[in-house]
């Protein structure tokens, strides 16, 4: 049966079975002893009663709520609450939907959040792995052991106990902080009180994007924030979504963003592995490319505009007045002052260094582009036509994609694609959507939490490929923290870890090699994972720390202003109270800051309350006549002591229970005014006044400071980075899928190349386990109809994907979308390894990821080889699985 097929199939019996679901869910609400009252007595019509949404006398109120998924939608969600119970939800009504002010409607995922706060594998209480003790932790049971449990004061006083033995017998050093977000969590903060940990950080969602920074070519960090606002889509006459997919990563408001573009006549351009649901929906033209292979692409793209323009004469395809005025390294005679090396990229495109000139035909056998297409793309790129370049960072989450930045960019600046109406390059990826985050409309406010915050003594960070070698092998390359655009030089240190803290992070899920992170997890004496839900590091841990969803208190969507909807700020009260025994993570860190004998009272001096209003009361916005920034609400005193605050009053933009009661506001845009921006439009005005943060102060092609930072690093070997884009071979890539990488000769035993797409049923990791998606979205495997044939695959057979670090099991789905060789493992799933076999049968793509972490350490998650195979044995869809739950805990 195929996969479409089942969806369609099931239909009917979902949504039977969601409102079963939300029924049920009803009757067990937020109070485990509140039951759903009548609504009132019956209306005329004899024995129907009144709706409560319609019922004023009812006391059901619409509560605005936070779904706080890293999907980069920020929708609006709220729910119909009646006595702590939610009978049912909603998105955004407040305004008409117009292009102006479109509503941020909620997709699948945030309309099923609900069971997340209220489902049965709701953690309830702290708990103790039942095999661990001090003195034997029997390490190899973790992941298969039972449960018990433990109060808080308890849970509290193992993890002190075991941290502070750790630090005496084997040093700080010996703590690891598995996760970005746990190297500054509140656990975090306690240990570094008492000496700190071994940090981790990765390139993660940015790729090789993460090194990059203002000094090193000239683009924001991430390569993020400098797009062209959405009115301005409709100006462009090509718009090139570069890996993007928007319809599955984030649904909803960031695909209708490009609608009036579509139908005002801008051509969409896709370049991609697949024609995926966004290209689809634009009708896009599909520029096919192999994983790993778009800086070969974009290099024939650069050296076919140079030949163009020089048989139509100079200047008719390249801006070189632009790239004179605005860049630094495009030839010979524009290298800038600290170049070390005598060449530059024309030369280097042109052959003048190997004898291989980086045309399209050399690059076609590579990337699987046809050469008429490259061609197409080059033409496309003259200066004379609008082009808008926007990119996911789905290309650069690939080994050795070091220079794709740097050429992406140069691209768009030699046909002058930058800084004016209709051109930019940037990227669409989350919030970033027509949303240039250099040009904020809301900044949100400060929660003014005060108290102690501990720096952590050890500045040693274990990189994503060595995180779990750090703890088997005991070395890694300290160069720095990548999060922050952070590459020092190597520095080979060693690691003796025996306690590894997993404070709201999905390491083993989420990290390279899944299958070395169990074996890393079974080696250590002590794991402590807060979580909400029987999450995978809470199965592989000691002690587990239960945790608020986002629906127990209040919050703001726009304090990640970085990727939040620059025309939107949307905020969630408080639904109901803490379910069993969950504590807000302030609450964790106080209760382990007493534990471990720190001052708590001056690490937290203040109420969650006070840091709700003081959020609210210094969040501003910016007026689109004048520019100036002012109190986005106002409060009155009545308002600030029913949030149980002290202030003063102030006047705002709006009243604070406005907000509070629509969760809310967005801006009403027009074609043209105070909000429109271009990107780096400061720059291009006066670029002296307003100097990019290069040496030079200008783009830079040719960039010594990133030559220096990647040489420098020492993640590649046997290669050296050139300060201008050139082409590696990457690790893992489509030549490494031959015999001896040779790509006119037989494939090798892994001839498949894998990528990892967002998928519709996650954001991440988050929302794998809630029923409703995992009945509606059954997570196959997607394969080329070519490969699949050749093998009799058919939609709907389960299938083994299998490389040298492991297997997984999931069902396929059979497309004509795919090119070729490749295949895509959706991101995300929680790791299920069956004992018997080894096999994960939940299709985490980590599991058959290597663990390579060239260049500046990106973690290649879209270059990995793999093979398939049918599989004959028969399992369960997903949907219906148990729960998970810790095994040895009633109820």
């Amino acid at each position: 049966m195929a996969h479409t097929d089942h969806l369609k199939l099931t239909r009917r019996s979902f949504v039977a079975a969601s409102a079963a679901a939300a029924a049920a869910l009803a009757l067990t609400g937020c109070q485990a002893e509140t039951q759903v009252a009548k609504t009132g007595a019956a209306t005329s019509i004899k024995g129907v009663t009144v709706d409560p949404e319609f019922d004023p006398e009812s006391g059901a109120e619409w509560i605005p709520i936070v779904c706080n998924a890293n999907c980069g939608g920020f929708c609006e969600n709220k729910v119909l609450v009646k006595d702590g119970v939610v009978l049912r939800q909603k998105t955004d009504d407040t305004t008409e939907d117009t292009w102006a002010s479109p509503q941020l409607r909620s997709c699948p995922r945030g309309r099923s959040k609900q069971q997340d706060t209220f489902g049965v594998d709701r953690l309830k209480y702290p708990m103790k792995r039942k095999g661990w003790s001090a003195d034997a932790p029997n390490g190899e049971k973790r992941g298969v052991d039972e449960w018990e449990r433990i109060s808080w004061d308890e849970a509290f006083q193992i993890v002190s106990e075991q941290v502070k033995k750790a630090i005496d017998q084997y040093g700080n050093r010996s703590i690891l902080y598995a996760g970005t977000s746990t190297s500054f969590g509140q656990i975090a903060n306690c240990i570094n009180g008492l000496g700190g940990g071994l940090s981790s950080s990765s390139t993660e969602s940015f790729g090789s994007c993460q090194y990059y920074s203002d000094p090193v070519i000239g683009t924001p960090l991430n390569g993020i924030g400098e797009s062209n606002d959405r009115m301005d889509f409709v100006n462009a006459d090509y718009i090139v979504l570069y890996g993007c997919n928007q319809a599955w990563a984030s649904p909803g408001t960031y695909t209708y963003a490009f609608d009036e573009a579509k139908q005002g006549g801008t051509q969409f351009v896709y370049v991609g592995p697949e024609f995926n649901m966004t290209a689809a929906h634009f009708h896009a033209k599909w520029i096919r490319v192999r994983p790993g292979t778009d800086t070969a692409l974009l290099l024939a793209v650069a050296y076919e505009m140079f030949k163009l323009d020089e048989a139509e004469g100079k200047g008719k395809v390249i801006d070189w007045d632009f790239l004179a005025k605005y860049t630094v390294g495009i030839n010979g005679d524009a290298m800038p002052k600290d170049a070390k090396v005598k060449e530059n990229f024309y030369d280097y495109l042109m052959g003048a260094y190997d004898d291989t000139p980086k045309n399209a035909e050399w690059a076609s056998p590579i990337t699987g582009t046809p050469v008429e297409d490259i061609r197409w793309y080059a033409d496309m790129m003259r200066k004379s036509n609008n082009v808008m370049h926007l990119r996911s960072n789905a290309a650069f989450r690939c080994n050795d994609s070091d220079n794709l930045l740097q050429l992406y960019t140069t691209i768009s600046l030699m046909g002058g694609h930058i800084g004016k109406s209709g051109n930019c390059a940037d990227c669409a990826y989350h919030g970033t959507v027509g949303s240039p985050k250099n040009d904020p409309i809301f900044l949100a406010g400060d929660w003014a939490a005060g108290g102690t915050v501990y720096p952590n003594p050890i500045q040693s960070v274990v990189n994503d490929n060595e995180l779990w070698p750090a703890v088997l092998e005991g070395k890694f390359n300290n160069t720095g923290n990548i999060v922050f655009g952070v590459l020092l030089p190597e520095s080979q240190e060693k690691a003796d870890i025996h306690v590894i803290v997993m404070d709201t992070v999905s390491s083993m899920n989420t990290k390279l090699d899944a299958m070395r992170a169990v074996e890393a997890m079974r080696k250590v004496d002590f794991v402590v994972t807060t979580a909400r839900q029987f999450t995978v590091q809470a199965q592989y841990s000691d002690v587990v720390l239960p945790t608020v969803s986002e629906w127990e208190i209040n919050g703001m969507r726009n304090q990640a202003t970085w990727y939040a909807n620059r025309e939107a700020l949307v905020i969630g009260r408080k639904v109901c109270e803490p379910m069993f025994e969950a504590k807000t993570d302030q609450q964790v860190g106080y209760g382990l800051a007493k534990a471990m004998g720190l001052p708590a009272d001056e690490m937290y001096p203040t109420s969650e309350k006070q840091q709700w209003y003081n959020l609210l009361s210094t969040t501003t916005m910016r007026d689109e006549k004048t520019g100036e920034w002012g109190n986005m609400f106002s409060f009155t005193a009545e308002e600030i002591e029913a949030l149980g605050a002290k202030g003063k009053p102030q006047d705002g933009f709006m009243p604070v229970s406005e907000i509070l009661e629509k969760g809310v506001y967005k801006v009403e845009r027009k074609a043209g005014d105070g909000y429109t921006y271009y990107g780096y439009q400061n720059f291009i005005k006066d670029p002296k006044a307003n100097p990019l943060g290069t040496v030079s102060g200008k783009f830079e092609i040719y960039s010594q400071t990133k030559a220096d930072m990647l040489n420098a690093a020492g993640r590649t070997k046997d290669f050296t980075w050139k300060p201008y884009p050139s082409y590696k071979v990457p690790v893992n890539g489509y030549e490494e899928s031959f015999v001896d990488g040779d790509i006119n000769g037989e494939k090798g035993e892994y001839p498949i190349q894998m990528f990892t797409p967002h998928y519709l049923r996650r954001s991440h990791t988050q929302f794998d386990n809630l029923p409703w998606l995992r009945h509606a979205f059954t997570n196959p495997v997607f394969i080329a109809a070519a490969d699949a044939d050749e093998r009799g695959v058919k939609s709907g057979d389960w299938v083994r994907v299998y490389n040298q670090y492991g297997s997984i099991l999931r069902p396929a789905s059979v497309s004509q979308r795919f090119m070729p060789g490749v295949m895509a493992v959706p991101h995300g799933p929680w790791l299920d390894i069956d004992p018997k076999t080894g096999y994960d049968r939940a299709g985490c793509e980590n599991v058959l990821t290597a663990p390579v972490g060239s260049g500046c350490g990106t973690a290649g998650y879209n270059t990995n080889l793999v093979n398939f195979e049918k599989y004959s044995g028969e399992l369960p869809a997903d949907y219906q699985l148990d729960p998970r739950v810790p095994a040895g805990i009633g109820e």
